[in-house]
Formats: structure tokens, C-alpha cells, sequence
């Protein structure tokens, strides 16, 4: 089932799936900054966050980009075939659906990420600093 859902996404899975890496890659990287001893709210922290999100939103626009082109394939496809089932003409939108859904599982994911690493960002307190 996974790998005829990996077939069916067409060319449009390797962005989605650069955007999910960058997604996992991120949220490691901003959870090491964030969980070392000593950490500060700091802005380069706060940038590699709002980059997970970006990532995910990006996977989204590939997914619905993906599924509009493979609707516009399906439809040529039925234009050339005449008169088809409307069997046939909902299991092309199906698989054209399926970038979407991956797109959207991907955000779903990042902005999970993305909350619980911008709480924590939030929830840094500075250390006082002395006068001098």
C-alpha cells in the first residue's frame, strides 16, 4: 500500500520528500540548540524554528501543484478515451489526490514541530547579566 502510494505521487514525491527531510533536520538541529546547557532564546535558534514551518508549507504547495497537474493529465486522458466509467474518473482523481495528502500530513508534522520548539524558544529565560 505505502509503495503504491509512493508510485502514484509521480515526480512530485522527491520535492516533498527534500521538504520532509529538511523538516526532520531542522527540528534536530533547533532541538540541539535548544536542550544544550545554557541555551538562549538566541535569533539564529528562532530562524532555523520558523524555517521547519516554511518547509512544511512548501511540502503543501508541492502537494497541491502535484495534484493539479495530475488532474489535468487524468482529464486528457478521459477527453482522449470518449466516454469512461465514473469509476475510472474518480480513481484518477484518487491518485492525483494523493500529493495533497502527503503535502498535508508533512505540514501537520512540521507545525507540530514547529509549537513545541517555539514554546521552548519562548520559554528561555536570558541569564541576568551583573553590571559592571
Amino acid at each position: 500500500m505505502i509503495a503504491e502510494f509512493w508510485v502514484q505521487m509521480g515526480f512530485m514525491r522527491y520535492p516533498m520528500s527534500l521538504s520532509l527531510l529538511f523538516v526532520v533536520g531542522l527540528t534536530l538541529l533547533s532541538a540541539g540548540r535548544l536542550l544544550r546547557p545554557g541555551a538562549l532564546p538566541d535569533r539564529y535558534t528562532k530562524a532555523w524554528i520558523d524555517a521547519i514551518l516554511f518547509w512544511g508549507v512548501f511540502a503543501v504547495i508541492c502537494g497541491v501543484l502535484g495534484t493539479l497537474v495530475g488532474i489535468s493529465i487524468a482529464a486528457g486522458y478521459i477527453e482522449q478515451a470518449g466516454e469512461v466509467t465514473s469509476a475510472l474518473v474518480w480513481g484518477g482523481v484518487k491518485v492525483a489526490l494523493s500529493t495533497s495528502v502527503f503535502g498535508a500530513l508533512i505540514l501537520a508534522f512540521a507545525a507540530l514541530l514547529w509549537f513545541a520548539l517555539q514554546l521552548k524558544w519562548r520559554l528561555l529565560v536570558p541569564e541576568p547579566t551583573s553590571p559592571q
